[in-house]
């Protein structure tokens, strides 16, 4: 499936999602866990150069989106939807071994607890990244919406005015 079909696919999969619009990457998580029922804790941390941006790391209690937070603000952003991408599509990840990956960014969590781990990684799934892209695009978009304008105090006919601009422009 390509092209407009898996666009439309990934579209119904973030259908939905009660994403406010001034979200930032901790209320889009707290959006996406409600859809997958699985709390989903994010990880500032400092990623060595040679590391993917995010990594998905799943235990059956919850998921860890760990995240460069040496990168800007936006990209920071962009990473955590793009690993909230890779949940809602179910993209399935590579099992964890010996849990040297966990000891690294988590030292806290139990490795034998961590039962599968995501990441960009060099010969991963192009379609899954393409996919984990569009999803993310499509949080993004959602979060960045503005509520629509209050009308119940104006005239009628800018009321109508607002209403006519905001249906040519795809709004509710």
């Amino acid at each position: 499936m390509t092209g407009w079909r898996a666009k439309r696919r990934l579209t119904r999969l973030t259908s939905g999602i009660r994403i406010p619009a001034t979200a930032d990457s901790a209320a889009l998580c707290g959006a996406v866990a409600e859809r997958l029922d699985r709390p989903i804790q994010l990880l500032p941390l400092p990623l060595p150069t040679d590391a993917p941006c995010g990594i998905v790391i799943s235990t059956p209690q919850s998921h860890y989106v760990a995240y460069d937070n040496r990168t800007s603000p936006l990209h920071q952003r962009h990473i955590v939807a793009h690993e909230l991408g890779h949940l809602l599509a179910g993209h399935a990840a590579r099992p964890v071994g010996a849990g040297e990956l966990t000891r690294l960014l988590m030292p806290t969590l139990d490795p034998d607890m961590v039962t599968s781990v995501l990441g960009r990684v060099p010969g991963y799934d192009e379609r899954a990244e393409w996919e984990a892209e569009v999803i993310a695009g499509l949080l993004r978009k959602h979060a960045g919406r503005r509520p629509p304008p209050d009308t119940a105090d104006a005239d009628p006919s800018t009321a109508a005015v607002v209403d006519r601009i905001r249906q040519s422009l795809g709004g509710p």
